[in-house]
């Protein structure tokens, strides 16, 4: 069995998009980053016309798709105005979210416009400043296959 090639974690990062032209720039410290695909569905129970003494079975209907997620880590000061301008923003910001294989087998990057729904800034016994930021989608999220630039 041949082993997998794993995507390690500084491989998976998130991108601030900003400007026009718009040019994304690397989320510097956020350690953690989480995005997550949501399908949501309508479901009936149909029965089988042939067979009307049988147990029915549920039938899925795709009826949306959302997506969402979190970055977390230590606060770098040059991108903590950013994120407080995101959390306060009443308009989306383009984010973009990358995977980047050794091997590029399974390189892209996911792009979406997102919501800041809370950002929290934490400390414990006079460390590191870190944080945590929840953000939802809004519109697509858009994949595009290969190396990102």
């Amino acid at each position: 069995m041949a082993e997998p090639a794993l995507l390690p974690g500084n491989r998976f990062r998130a991108y601030r998009g900003s400007g026009s032209p718009l040019a994304y720039a690397f989320v510097c410290l956020a350690q953690s980053i989480t995005l997550t695909l949501t399908n949501s569905y309508e479901d009936a129970t149909v029965a089988d016309c042939d067979n009307p003494t049988a147990v029915p079975d549920r039938k899925s209907v795709l009826t949306s798709r959302s997506w969402g997620g979190r970055i977390a880590g230590q606060v770098a000061a040059d991108h903590l105005d950013e994120l407080r301008a995101d959390a306060a923003s009443e308009d989306p910001v383009p984010y973009q979210f990358r995977t980047d294989p050794k091997t590029g087998a399974g390189a892209g990057n996911w792009t979406g416009n997102v919501f800041v729904e809370s950002l929290e800034i934490t400390k414990s016994n006079n460390g590191i400043v870190s944080f945590t930021c929840q953000f939802r989608g809004d519109g697509p999220l858009v994949w595009a296959a290969g190396a990102s630039t």
